[in-house]
């Protein structure tokens, strides 16, 4: 093979190993994501999310370790494979990503309305359901501190600055609901960006491989002419 196959067949296993790397870093993010979510109990979209991170870094750990072994056995069939399942795997991340960016403000499926309804229904009955988000999001209320007016509660010392409510405006004024979505905007955010980073690398990765794979056949046919 000439030096430019040779490149070639380096730059795709260089590829395919920062893509490993990223694929267990997209694992260990979502572990760190579902024990994160196990520690609040408004919406079993993080648990899905979690997972489905997880699973997409084991995927594109899978598809790295194929990558490699498909350039160092410079198998035309693997390489095929390979090129074909990167673009597969690329709609998919897009996909992933639509769901990071709209999932939140959709309320992810609805999960987190439907969980701080039930805070606020435990709230009206007996109050503090709401203290460990106010405490740690720093926020008062569903969606403002004018919720415990609503309700004729008066306003709990955990919506307020070191739990101290001196006057108006020691009092938090974001909603929990609005401040949870902020907290999961940030946590997807280092997936968004890992996942763009993927999908530029393996958008390149695919044209290497149909590089590779090219060069592979054509030097196939000429030995196979020099044969005959």
């Amino acid at each position: 093979m000439g030096l430019a196959s040779t490149t070639v067949k380096h730059l795709l296993l260089l590829l395919n190993f920062v893509f490993a790397v990223l694929g267990l870093v997209l694992i260990a993010f979502g572990i760190f994501f579902l024990i994160s979510a196990a520690e609040n109990a408004v919406s079993i979209g993080e648990n899905v999310a979690g997972g489905l991170i997880i699973g997409l870094g084991a995927v594109i750990l899978i598809i790295a370790v194929f990558g490699c072994l498909a350039a160092i056995h410079e198998s035309p069939v693997r390489l095929l494979i390979y090129v074909g399942v990167v673009v597969l795997l690329i709609l998919t991340q897009l996909l992933f990503l639509s769901m990071a960016s709209h999932g939140t403000k959709d309320g992810i499926s609805g999960s987190i309305n439907e969980g701080f309804d039930r805070l606020w229904e435990a709230e009206r009955n007996e109050s503090g359901a709401l203290a460990y988000y106010e405490n740690w999001l720093h926020c008062c209320g569903v969606n403002s501190s004018e919720d415990y007016w609503i309700i004729h509660h008066a306003i709990p010392s955990s919506c307020c600055l070191d739990n101290k409510c001196v006057d108006s405006t020691s009092v938090y004024k974001a909603g929990c609901k609005a401040e949870f979505v902020e907290y999961l905007d940030g946590k997807l955010l280092v997936f968004k960006i890992v996942c763009w980073l993927l999908i530029i690398g393996e958008a390149v990765g695919a044209v290497f491989g149909w590089l590779l794979y090219s060069s592979v056949k054509n030097q196939s046919r000429r030995n196979n002419a020099v044969w005959m």
